[in-house]
Formats: structure tokens, sequence, C-alpha cells
């Protein structure tokens, strides 16, 4: 009896494990054949997964033990909310396996995160899979593992490895169903609860798609089941179903009110709508059909089709789902109509923005495109089930004289077949990623961390003082954040919307949802508190040599940067910075804090003389000992080299170079020729230049002003900045701290109200005299979140109280006397 009962364990759990493990051999086939790391030097880095998702998971590192905390970054724009980029990206459980990796290691953590949430997807579904088949008396056995494996490895999975944050959502939904049909038959609302809570907290962008879905199942399964006689009981349950969602969104609110808060201050202030009112589909709808077929990979960018492909056995049984007799008519009909409106979203714009949040979606198009791959693994699972209880099968099975030999013989050719379909399917779609853009090797990103992280990590062993560090040159457009250093560069879809477009206007290079701090100067590098500059090229002579890497970096201090605040008379705190020139605009933000009317840059007036259409030449005179800045602006050049004096000295014109250029330190009187490689257009035409150079004795002087009341930073950790400043009689506090409502500030105890300079920064009233500041950050939204989420736990508490309370004086009624 024991030995049964052992066996009987065995085949319970057994498919469940392979609808794991078989993913996830099949994953590391495909890695291993298109020799990724260790099997090879190909790192999962690619794309966004390089520029921005490693970089975050890396964030995590100093969010828990350094300056950073889970509300507010310095790493990110000079600093801002942090909390919004970890629920978009990072809040995941899975995330913080990969604080287990050493830093060189992290494109292996994220190489075993694709891994494992790819097996988890197998093993979700499996669960789903078996309870379908439980519903009708019947069960699919091993046979579960041909679903498994096909929604493990769906198109959408691969074509989106990259944004792995969004696979949460696919190992989920099979579990938020299942919630469902367990409410439906008036089970406990645990499991949808706790699964849609979870989903979002980790990815509250997928986890909006997967409600929408949810309302549409719901619905369908309330016309499949819809009876007269029971129309009460499934409004109750529909009611109870709407009640748990609520509970889910009251559970998370802490994190998705921060959300809607952070995303006001960045995409939602400018909508990113880049579609014309002509364009009313997508795509020429046959070609959708071409999605359907093995190993069809088009793109990523927003000229790629839905990835849907789950394989032919799925798509077969999903087509005979619409055939068996068994299946209700009205089951059919609402899975037409489901199948239909996610065709539909795909198809038509305005549609599809819905599922995106009433966003176009910037590349990565149909995000929600694993709801459809879904939706038809269920409708074939369904087939599956019915399948087995049909009489010419029963038939068949009674006639065999081996009936484990047939379903052996017929689950192993099967379980080959959905292996080779959907490997081969997978590894073309990886190719695909490759071939359009690139996988980056292990070996160079180890290089990029060898490169910057030993100056890195020798500046803060030696300057444990609140500073923030310029990087010159990247990796990635998140170095900071993969660092752990406070910086100026940040990209992502949270970002803010102030410094983006206060930057550019500073001659600070700036694109699409990217700010930097690349093309910034000794006088901007001061006020934004850059106490430390790494650069793997020629700087400025006002700049010290603090140290140099074998590897052909550096890193220099600057001995005029300023404290992240400071005392000034801040006369104008809206000065213009809408000018053409990036010159003119700095003079005007730098007047604007100290009540001055001067000018930083010397005009070096230089001569251009157009050699070809894609070569042209600036020579000029020297008017001073001083750094010298180049700005262009042109239309058609995507690319530019530029030489001074025939030495190459940096590039121009894309999105990361488009800001002033240094191009040396000269000798008053010294002739300089600056030559221009461009491309691009044939028709190149620059329609402004200006060479300057910054006048650094009146900057220096300036600087000094103001840095002999600046606030000496006594305690700087996660979001809270202690310190002690001297105010001079007509003067305000002055800071290079971006504006967010989400700060507390208190002088010598009492709070404060605040202020934007230029739209962007935080500046504060405080009378004359000594002030001991304080600065305490928390996400905007999180404390009504919190409280949120506190009234529906004590509600969730209350409820069953009372009603236990209910049942127990039930059970106490004495029995009524029967006659």
């Amino acid at each position: 009896m024991n030995q049964n009962l052992k066996k009987l364990r065995i085949h319970n759990w057994l498919p469940h494990a392979l609808s794991f493990f078989i993913p996830v051999l099949i994953m590391l086939w495909i890695l291993y054949t298109e020799k990724f790391y260790p099997f090879g030097d190909k790192s999962v880095l690619i794309m966004d997964m390089r520029e921005q998702y490693m970089n975050f998971f890396a964030s995590l590192r100093d969010a828990l033990w350094g300056d950073n905390s889970l509300f507010y970054s310095w790493s990110r724009s000079v600093g801002g909310n942090y909390i919004g980029l970890f629920a978009y990206y990072i809040a995941s459980p899975f995330s913080f396996i990969t604080l287990i990796f050493p830093l060189k290691a992290l494109p292996l953590a994220m190489e075993f995160l694709f891994i494992l949430k790819i097996g988890l997807c197998g093993l979700s579904i499996s669960f789903l899979v078996r309870y379908l088949a439980k519903k009708i008396d019947t069960s699919l056995g091993y046979f579960l593992i041909l679903p498994s494996i096909c929604y493990a490895l769906i198109s959408y999975n691969m074509v989106y490895s990259l944004s792995i944050m969004w696979l949460d959502a696919v190992i989920l939904l099979p579990l938020i169903i299942m919630g469902i049909e367990y409410i439906l038959e008036n089970k406990k609302n645990l499991l949808y609860i706790i699964c849609l809570t979870i989903l979002f907290i980790s990815n509250y962008y997928t986890g909006y798609m997967v409600a929408i879905f949810t309302a549409m199942y719901v619905l369908y399964r309330l016309i499949v089941l819809w009876n007269k006689s029971e129309q009460k009981e499934l409004i109750k349950k529909a009611v109870r179903i709407f009640i748990s969602t609520l509970i889910s969104l009251g559970l998370s609110a802490p994190l998705l009110i921060s959300v809607w808060k952070d995303l006001q201050q960045g995409k939602l202030s400018s909508q990113n709508v880049n579609y014309q009112a002509s364009e009313q589909t997508n795509f020429v709808f046959h070609q959708l059909f071409e999605k359907l077929l093995n190993g069809k990979y088009d793109s990523i960018t927003n000229s790629g089709l839905p990835a849907i492909y789950c394989g032919y056995i799925m798509l077969g049984l999903a087509l005979l789902f619409f055939i068996i007799r068994t299946i209700k008519l009205r089951e059919k009909l609402g899975a037409l109509v489901i199948i239909g409106f996610m065709t539909a979203s795909f198809f038509f714009v305005k549609l599809d923005m819905v599922w995106h949040g009433f966003q176009y979606p910037n590349w990565f198009p149909y995000r929600y495109a694993f709801l459809f791959s879904f939706f038809e693994i269920y409708m074939a699972s369904q087939a599956m089930c019915h399948l087995t209880k049909m009489p010419w099968l029963e038939t068949i099975t009674q006639k065999c004289k081996s009936l484990f030999l047939l379903k052996t013989s017929s689950l192993v050719v099967l379980t080959i077949f959905v292996t080779v379909e959907m490997g081969t399917n997978g590894k073309a779609l990886i190719k695909g990623l490759d071939g359009e853009f690139h996988y980056r090797s292990m070996t160079e990103y180890t290089d990029a961390v060898d490169k910057t992280k030993p100056l890195v990590d020798s500046i803060k062993e030696t300057d444990t003082s609140f500073y923030r560090i310029n990087q010159e040159y990247e990796y990635s457009k998140n170095d900071a954040m993969l660092l752990g250093y406070n910086g100026l560069t940040h990209y992502s879809s949270t970002f803010n919307a102030a410094i983006n477009s206060l930057t550019p206007s500073l001659g600070i290079a700036q694109g699409y949802f990217w700010n930097s701090g690349y093309g910034s100067n000794m006088l901007l590098n001061s006020l934004l508190g850059v106490k430390y500059v790494i650069s793997d090229k020629l700087v400025p002579q006002s700049y010290q040599l603090k140290e140099n890497s074998p590897i052909g970096s550096a890193s220099y201090s600057n001995p005029f940067a300023l404290s992240v605040a400071y005392s000034a008379p801040v006369t104008n705190s809206a000065p213009y910075v809408s000018d053409t020139d990036p010159f003119t605009n700095q003079n005007n933000f730098i007047n604007g804090i100290t009540g001055q009317e001067l000018n930083y840059f010397l005009d070096c007036n230089p001569t251009m003389e157009q050699q070809t259409p894609t070569q042209w030449t600036y020579t000029f005179t020297a008017v001073s000992d001083n750094p010298t800045y180049l700005y262009m602006r042109a239309t058609g050049a995507s690319w530019a080299d530029i030489y001074v004096n025939g030495n190459w000295v940096g590039n121009y014109f894309s999105s990361e170079t488009s800001g002033t250029l240094f191009l040396g330190d000269f000798k008053t009187g010294e002739t300089v020729t600056v030559t221009v490689t461009a491309s691009g257009s044939e028709d190149i035409s620059v329609y402004y230049s200006r060479i300057v150079q910054l006048n650094e004795t009146l900057a220096t002087s300036t600087l000094a002003g103001l840095a002999a009341n600046e606030m000496k930073i006594t305690k700087h950790k996660g979001g809270k900045l202690v310190g002690t400043i001297s105010v001079t009689n007509g003067q305000r506090v002055m800071t290079s701290i971006p504006y967010d409502k989400g700060w507390k500030i208190y002088v010598d105890g009492k709070p404060v109200s605040y202020e934007t300079y230029a739209g962007t920064f935080l500046t504060f009233a405080a009378s004359e005299g000594n002030h001991t500041i304080v600065m305490k950050y928390t996400s905007p939204g999180f404390m009504t979140g919190v409280w949120i989420s506190t009234a529906t736990i004590v509600l969730i508490i209350t409820y069953y109280i009372l009603k236990k309370k209910k049942r127990n004086q039930e059970k106490s009624l004495p029995e009524m006397p029967t006659e």
C-alpha cells in the first residue's frame, strides 16, 4: 500500500517537474548552440538589457546597502525618485537573486533569471492544465507537459527575453486564471488575490494588461456558465472576483500610487505618441498569419508584428476546440470573441494603445501578445481534455493490447516533436535578435567594469563626503547605477522630464528618454556638485589628475565643485534658458543664481571654410589662456569626427555627442584649426556654430563666492541629507537637487516649503544666520498607498472575524425539534 502511494505521488509531481526542466534544458541547448556564456563569450546583453535593465539590477545593491534607498537614487539624473524605476523594472521577487552574484558576473545572473523564468512558465501552466482536466473528470497524465513546453517557449518569451521583467506576467497568468476558476467553483479566493497582488507589485505595466484580459476572461466564463436558475449565484461570484481584484489593488497600493506620481513627472508629462492621425492600422492584415509559423522573426522595432507563435500542435488543437461537440457552443463563441478582440487589438492602432496604457510604444510592439498565445494554449488544453473522453478514443484504448506502450510511445513522439519545433523556433528568434541588434560579449562587459570600477572604488575609499562623479564615456547609459556612484547620466521610461528639458539647453547631450553629463564644463560641473571626473580623453587643465588606469581611463578632481546646497541671492528663479546658444543659456542660468550680469564665455570668432559637403574647418586665434569649447547644429548630419590641429578630440552629432565639445586648452594668440568630417545625408547644412573659451578666472571667482556659504554635509544615507549652512541676509538656499514633491525640508527642526529654480532644481528660503538643515525623501504617494494597504488588511481581518463569529453563533443555536 505504501509502495503504491509512493508511486502515485511520483506520478502526481513528476509531470510538473518535467514541465519545468524540459523547457530549461531546451533553453540551455539554444544558449549552448548560440555560444552564450559560459559556453562561449556571448552575453545576454543586448539593446535595453545592456543600456538599462542590467544596470537597474546592479542598483539594488546601492539601494539596500549604499547611499541610496528604495525611495531615492543619487545615481540617476543628478538624483531622483527610485521607486518608480524599481516598480517598473526590478520589483519582482526574483530580482533579489542577482544580489548573490558579483558585479562582474551580473550578465550571468541575467541569463540565470531568464532560464529560471522560462522553466517557471512551464511549471505554472502545468498546474492550470491539470486543473482543467480535473474539472471535466479526466486526466492528461504526462501529456500535460506538451502545452507546458509550448507555453514556456512561446515566441513572446524568446523575442522579449531581454525585457526580463515582463516574464513574471507570463508565469503568473495561468495561476491567476486558475484562481478565477476557484472562485467560480465557490472555493477560496486566496490564490487569485496572492498571484494578482504579486503581479501588480512585480510589474504594474504587464499587471495592467493582465487585468484587462482577466476582465475579458471573467465575462467569457460567466456567459458560458450563465443559467437563469443560478444567475444570482453567478452575480455573487462576479462581485467576489471584483472585490478580490480591489483587495489586490489595495495591497499593492504603496507601489502603484508611487509609480503613478513618478510617471506624472516624466513619461505622462509629455505624452509619447508618435503616429499620425491618418494611421489607423498597424500592418497589412494577412501578414499576421505569417507569425503563426515557426522561426518567423521580423523585428522588435515598431515595424515588427506580434510574437504569437506557440507551436503547430497547439494551433491544431486550438482549431479542434471549435469542432469538438462536447464543448458548448457558447464556450466556442466566447473564445472566438476573445481571439477576435485580441486580433483587432493588434491590427487597430487605437485599440493597441489601450493595452499599452494609452501610449504608442516606442519599439517593443504588442507587449501584451503573450495573452493571445496563452489563450490559444488554453483552448488547446481544453481540446486535449475533451479528446480524452471521446468514445472513439476509448474504443482504441480498449482494443489496444498494451495501453501503456501506446500511451508511452505517443507521449515520446509528441514530446520530441514539440521539443524540436519549440527549440528550433526559439533558436531562430534568438538568432534574429542577434542579427538585428547583436548580443554583446562577456569580455566587453568585464573590460568596461575593469576600466572604470577601480577608479570609482578608489575615489569612494579616499573621499567619504557627498559628491557627484561625471563619467565622460560610457559602456551603457546607466553606468552610474551599474558602478554605484552618484552621477548625472540616466536612461529609463521613468525619466525626469524637467532634467531632460533643461540639460540640452545648457549644452549637455540629451536624447529621447536619456540625459547625461556629456558636454558639461568646469563651471557647470561645479554648480552640479561634480567633485570628480572620469575620462578617457583630454580634459581641461583646471582638473587635477587623481589616478591613471592601465586601461586608458583616468580620474580627476574638480577643486571648484560646490556642495549640493549653498546660500545664494537667486534673484531670478526662472532664468531664460531657451536660446539656441547653450553658452548664453549657461550665463543666464548662473546669473539668475548670483544676481549678477556676467559673461563667462569669450568668443573666438572663427572663420568657417567648407571643403566638401561633408567636411569643413574652423580657424580661430585663442583670445585667452582658457579651455575652449565648440557647439554646432546642423541638418542632415548623424555623425562626425572632430580634429584639432590634425589630432582627433571627439565625435559629434549623435545623441550622445550633440552638446558642447572640449577642444583643448590654448594660449593667447595661438592659431587653432578645427576640422569636422561628417556623415549622414548628402545635403548637410550647418545652421549654427560657435567656439568660445571659458573665462576660468571669472568662473572660479564666482564659485569661490558661492562656496563661502555652502552646506557642510554631516550625514548622507538613503535619501536623507543632514548638514549645516550659513545664510547671508537677503539670500536663500540654492541646491543642485531636482525638484520633487517627495522632499521634506527642515530648517532648525521646522518644516519649510520649497520652490523650483529654472523649473528644475529645488530652492528654499532661510533666515540670515547659521542653520541645521535636514532633508528627507519619501516617494510621493507611498504613504497614501500604505494607508490604503493597511485599511485593506484591516477590512480583510475584520471581515473574517465577523464571518467566524457568525459561523460560531450559527453552530451554537439549538437544533429545532422534529415531529
